[in-house]
């Protein structure tokens, strides 16, 4: 098997529609409710930003009531597995989300899916009473949360992490937010309040981690950060109010595309070698192995090679001689690292500049993840009920669900096989 070591990243730290009124505006002088939840959702934030590139005052100024560490992921490190585990408590081997590999049945390579094997966290909380609101955070839509529901909001304004924070800023407010085709004021503010943003992963994808562009991006979320706990503050909400900030993934940058390189070594093992991206078919019906490249890479055999351990390592031993290429993982491997069992013979991990992609990007360095050199996020725990200083030990992503829910007062979902950070937070 592969070694499974990491790397060592810093330390510690719609249109038109009918009008739907789903109660009054929030009252000043209301009963205060017994506590909320806030989790932003930052696709994209790699623990390394924290590095000082850019002053980030407003998420400090939350981590100084909690704490600010380095959070885990789950393999393979792509968006949709992520937040599904986050959702659900458990890792990918049970949710069975997964991305970027290849359906021999339906002879086509799949992306990402919002499918779920099991209970995610909207559906545990409107099940045990709770109020959720989602600004985009869309990995809960029609799972606890959708268009219209005033019990389980859900709003999708697109554009930038401002338009979010504004529907958010609206559910606890209740002031107006437009949900699909309605328009909705929510009688109180969500027990549970999830935002979710998108910049910091587009802008590393189009630029690269390391470019100016993400220092704005950051920037850019940092304000809107500071704006969302302002509302919070000005609605008397901030002191019953816990904050949980994490991404799914972190992001590599890439430069050489070893796409090519991967092909022509597997020919010269013997091996008729594909490279597919997400929808894409194969061309020859005599195809043996099957690459599908989204990041990390899912190898798969097929042509009567499927479940032929002399292929099996034929082909890691090939792919092992394309330069950049780090890790073969697996079934073994992947069985350790709880991934989902779509993944192929082999899932390839790639090195820094490299990756095996058939083109190179076309600004010249583009960021990339999936493999276990994204794994590690910022991880904030802060506000009501959260001892300061008291960091949590080595939170995961399957963590946040079970902790959320312990703070709500609930039972976390069904099939949950995280912990409860319990040693961060008071019992009251």
């Amino acid at each position: 098997m592969t070694n499974l070591s990491r790397r060592s990243l810093l330390g510690g730290v719609a249109a038109g529609g009918a009008v739907a009124v789903a109660g009054p505006a929030h009252r000043a002088g209301a009963a205060r409710p017994a506590g909320h939840v806030v989790l932003l959702a930052l696709d994209g934030f790699d623990h390394a930003y924290l590095d000082g590139r850019v002053p980030m005052p407003n998420l400090w100024a939350l981590a100084r009531r909690g704490t600010l560490t380095r959070g885990t992921g789950v393999m393979a490190t792509f968006t949709n597995p992520s937040w599904t585990s986050v959702s659900c408590g458990t890792w990918p081997d049970v949710t069975q989300n997964a991305a970027y590999w290849w359906d021999e049945a339906a002879g086509v390579a799949r992306g990402q899916s919002r499918d779920s094997a099991v209970e995610g966290l909207g559906q545990s909380l409107r099940r045990q009473g709770k109020t959720i609101g989602s600004a985009q955070w869309f990995i809960m839509q029609d799972k606890g949360v959708s268009y219209g529901d005033p019990g389980g909001l859900y709003t999708q304004p697109g554009g930038r992490i401002d338009a979010r924070v504004d529907d958010a800023i609206a559910m606890i407010t209740g002031a107006p937010v437009r949900s699909g085709g309605t328009t909705v004021r929510l009688p109180a503010p969500p027990d549970f309040l999830a935002v979710y943003s998108s910049d910091i992963d587009g802008d590393g994808h189009s630029y690269g981690p390391n470019s100016p562009e993400i220092r704005s991006a950051l920037a850019e979320t940092d304000r809107a950060i500071g704006r969302l706990v302002q509302a919070f503050k000005d609605a008397d909400l901030f002191g019953r109010t816990t904050w949980i900030v994490t991404a799914d993934h972190g992001m590599s940058e890439w430069r050489i595309p070893q796409g090519p390189q991967a092909l022509a070594s597997l020919a010269a093992a013997g091996f008729r070698a594909e490279i597919v991206g997400s929808g894409g078919r194969l061309r020859s019906t005599d195809t043996q192995v099957v690459l599908v490249s989204g990041g990390s890479t899912s190898v798969h055999l097929r042509s009567g090679l499927q479940g032929d351990p002399a292929a099996v390592a034929g082909v890691r031993s090939a792919l092992l001689g394309v330069e950049g290429v780090t890790a073969a993982l697996d079934k073994g491997d992947q069985g350790e690292l709880r991934m989902a069992p779509q993944y192929g013979e082999l899932v390839i991990e790639t090195a820094e500049p490299y990756s095996l992609f058939l083109t190179p990007p076309a600004d010249g360095a583009d960021g990339r993840h999936g493999g276990r050199d994204e794994l590690d996020v910022p991880f904030l725990l802060a506000g009501h009920r959260v001892r300061p200083n008291s960091a949590p030990r080595a939170p995961r992503h399957v963590d946040v669900a079970p902790t959320i829910s312990t703070l709500l007062g609930v039972d976390p979902p069904a099939a949950s096989g995280g912990r409860v950070l319990a040693e961060s937070l008071f019992d009251r």
